[in-house]
């Protein structure tokens, strides 16, 4: 068995029920455990990018099947939002019961406690194993939420 380096700017297929998706490796995230954050490509073309998603790209090829297909230039990715879900006990204990229901960021630069979502293309943020991503990319899992307006 041969090992795959894997390094930013890579390009993976991934087989799922619904066809082979795309992704490209792009940056980590040190706003969110460090993980790996991933272009989601509308299609084969390589062009588009559909959505971002965190999630751990070494452990997607060597236990998931995920095929390194091939590298391209990072695009510019300083205008990418994510957010989380305060939980209540985050809200009671961190923020003395504030009037905070999101945490929102941009990938390794601010991030802040907000009450509303801002009013721009942003995704959620979680970190999501591997064995999660082709449900995700066929859009069948119902935890993730692609982005909010």
């Amino acid at each position: 068995m041969t090992r795959t380096i894997v390094k930013k700017g890579d390009v993976f297929s991934i087989e799922t029920e619904c066809g082979v998706r795309y992704i490209q490796y792009i940056c980590n995230d040190i706003n969110q455990l460090n993980g790996n954050v991933i272009s989601v490509f509308k299609d084969e073309t390589l062009k588009e990018v559909d959505f971002y998603i965190h999630t751990t790209v070494a452990a997607g090829v060597k236990f998931f099947g995920w095929q390194k297909i091939g590298k391209q230039p990072i695009p510019d990715i300083s205008d990418i939002v994510f957010f989380t879900e305060i939980s209540e006990i985050v809200r009671k204990v961190v923020h003395n019961n504030a009037d905070v229901n999101w945490r929102v960021w941009t990938i390794s630069g601010t991030d802040a406690y907000v009450k509303d979502l801002p009013d721009v293309e942003c995704y959620e943020g979680s970190v999501w194993p591997p064995c999660d991503i082709p449900d995700i990319l066929c859009g069948r899992n119902k935890y993730y939420k692609r982005f909010v307006r």
